[in-house]
């Protein structure tokens, strides 16, 4: 399925795209990733805890960059997981453009996503109002770095920061919250529609 999604950050389209291509500085940003040390292919290694309810799926694979076009400030990630445990498996392809947004950036997000085992039989229309909800909060946390970088605010207290952020687990991504979210947000756009 194709997933469209784009959100607007206040850097300037150059740094916001050399900003994204740093799979080391964004990861952090991705709601329960964890990113292991990059591999002589050029590929990471990848986990992502989902916790829906009862359920905590863990998936475990790669993240590479496959291409870019810097002129363009175009970039196309490939991510690849299995269910640790289970059937499922995840295949994305996620294709970015940074556009010039005024003073800042606007970055369009085309994801080419398969789903198979558990998180499938979610439906199509879930799982996209859920990529929806990820790309908003990943998208805030890009914008709180970014902002951070440009006030001078990370990098030497970054550094001093990073062994305690490392020995922390990273929170898994709550289903039941970002499907509660989802809920809402399609009620919402439903009664709206119901309005006019």
């Amino acid at each position: 399925m194709l997933i469209e999604t784009s959100f607007a950050i206040s850097s300037a389209p150059e740094r916001a795209y050399t900003f994204l291509l740093d799979v080391e500085r964004v990861a952090p940003c991705v709601p329960g990733g964890e990113l292991g040390t990059q591999n002589e292919d050029g590929s990471y290694p990848a986990t992502v805890t989902v916790k829906l309810g009862p359920m905590r799926m863990v998936y475990t694979g790669t993240l590479r960059i496959a291409e870019h076009d810097d002129a363009a400030r175009r970039a196309v990630l490939s991510a690849k997981a299995r269910e640790a445990g289970g059937h499922g498996a995840v295949d994305a392809t996620m294709t970015m453009n940074v556009l010039p947004d005024g003073a800042g950036s606007h970055v369009e997000v085309v994801t080419d996503l398969s789903l198979t085992g558990r998180a499938a039989r979610m439906g199509r229309g879930i799982v996209e109002d859920v990529a929806r909800r990820l790309v908003a909060d990943m998208a805030s946390c890009l914008e709180r770095k970014l902002d951070d970088e440009h006030a001078g605010t990370s990098g030497e207290h970054e550094h001093e920061h990073e062994p305690a952020r490392a020995a922390a687990s990273p929170r898994p991504v709550s289903g039941f919250t970002l499907l509660v979210r989802a809920f809402v947000g399609r009620l919402r756009r439903i009664t709206a529609k119901g309005e006019t």
